[in-house]
């Protein structure tokens, strides 16, 4: 079977601020089907393909990774190309947790639910004649207008298992983000996270027990970058790669054996950093160059209440040691927790620019489908306009701080961390790349959208 599958446009041009990434989700699961299948993948975030005028009618099914943000746009898409003569197949975190909708929507055949490699394949066999329903897998649909569920998929235990993503099937030459610099790439050697955070859905998606890929299998993984793909910065976009000290340690030795010119960067979380400085020092002598840290909040009781199972007086220990080491960081902070009050978001607000990283990402607490918070707030939403739940939208009704206020705390949080001389400096070439796409959205949205402008504006921050 031809076989298309479908990376959605965002509503902001994200690759014209320098974040530029394959979309690795979907790489993978071609690499399973490939063997089987023609398949093909269209990322419409880059190039200048039009999703409104694209060829789905080559394509006996077309396949689209749905996240809630991009869930409406997904729905258009579905609409063209079943119209068009395709089967259509969602797959993705929003349509995982909320599948009956995706399907009740008279646009979409079939939803594959939480990882998708092997229930896919499972699927596309059974359409193609090749096994019977009986043996498809984590896969739901329509039966007389009423939803049905295969059973679950096992979760993949063995990750080496998997074959490498098809990059080849991507445009690579047209992902630009940089480090240092240089050209990166990404690449995904862990699924799963014990945390079990309020508001995460990966815990969810790919459960709370933490699988990880052996230290040769990623190796092989990154030589091939490095050698074939001539890349020489790296992403790990792990939910959390220094779950495992251990395995952090041993593939950051094998990394300085070889000696490669090679700069990366990973996720992490305070408690792994302060209770392993070693491994601190060991990734910076292998490359270590960035890191994501979630931090979050400066009130404790914020933090307890998303369980995340952190501490407040550890964050300036965590930014020392790695400052120490010379490793950037990216401190993600949230505001808007259900009972928080607005002089607790300010202490927030100092407790980030008291840190002091080298750049601050600020999002609003967000009740994405599949996570605890969800659960929690469903009598709270204030929208179920999808297209706002991207992390700077307020969606939940506060107990102490009106949307408007929350609106306005976010807007001042990113300019009271950025609006510092040091910070302007350390951002300014940043934001010289970065004013001539974000005029352009601005205008757009003051002509079509006047009296939302301020409260749709997609800080980068």
């Amino acid at each position: 079977m031809k076989v298309l599958l479908v990376n959605p446009p965002t509503d902001f041009s994200y690759s014209s601020i320098g974040i530029s990434r394959p979309p690795l989700g979907l790489a993978y699961l071609a690499s399973v089907l490939r063997d089987h299948h023609q398949v093909r993948i269209i990322d419409f975030n880059v190039g200048n393909k039009n999703w409104k005028n694209y060829p789905y009618s080559d394509f006996d099914i077309v396949g689209i990774s749905v996240d809630t943000s991009r869930y409406l746009i997904s729905l258009r898409i579905a609409k063209l190309a079943r119209n068009r003569g395709a089967m259509v197949v969602m797959g993705g975190l929003h349509v995982s947790f909320l599948d009956k909708d995706a399907l009740k929507s008279g646009v979409v055949d079939y939803v594959v639910r939480n990882e998708g490699e092997f229930s896919f394949l499972s699927l596309v066999k059974f359409l193609s004649k090749e096994i019977p329903f009986e043996e498809v897998r984590g896969v739901s649909y329509l039966a007389d207008g009423e939803l049905r569920r295969t059973p679950d998929a096992p979760l993949i235990s063995d990750l080496d298992s998997l074959p490498f993503p098809a990059r080849e099937l991507l445009p690579l030459k047209l992902y630009r983000e940089k480090m240092n610099g240089r050209l990166k790439t990404t690449l995904i050697t862990s699924r799963g996270c014990p945390f079990n955070c309020d508001f995460c859905s990966g815990s969810q998606f790919f459960g709370v027990g933490w699988r990880a890929r052996s230290v040769e299998n990623v190796f092989e993984e990154m030589e091939l970058l490095y050698k074939k793909y001539n890349y020489r910065a790296l992403q790990f976009v792990d939910d959390n790669f220094t779950l495992n000290p251990g395995r952090a340690i041993k593939l950051s030795e094998k990394i300085t054996k070889r000696g490669w010119d090679l700069i990366w960067g990973a996720w992490s979380r305070v408690d792994a950093i302060v209770d392993n400085p070693g491994m601190v020092r060991m990734m910076a002598k292998a490359g270590l160059k960035w890191t994501f840290v979630g931090f979050e909040s400066g009130s404790q009781e914020v933090l307890n209440g998303y369980g995340k199972k952190a501490h407040v007086q550890d964050a300036s220990k965590a930014m020392e040691i790695l400052k120490e080491n010379d490793v950037e960081v990216t401190g993600s902070f949230i505001l808007g927790a259900l009972n928080e009050t607005k002089d607790m978001m300010k202490e927030t607000i100092s407790f980030a620019k008291s840190l002091n990283p080298n750049t601050a990402q600020f999002s609003i607490l967000t009740p994405y489908p599949g996570t605890k918070l969800y659960e929690r707030v469903r009598d709270r939403l204030l929208t179920k306009n999808w297209e706002m739940y991207t992390g700077i939208h307020p969606t939940i009704k506060l107990d102490h701080v009106s949307p408007g206020e929350l609106r306005w705390l976010y807007i001042m949080a990113c300019l009271s961390f950025y609006g510092r001389p040091e910070k302007v400096f350390e951002n300014l070439h940043y934001v010289c790349k970065v004013l001539p796409s974000v005029s352009k959205f601005l205008a757009s949205k003051l002509f079509f959208e006047r009296t939302k402008l301020i409260f749709r504006f997609p800080f980068v921050c």
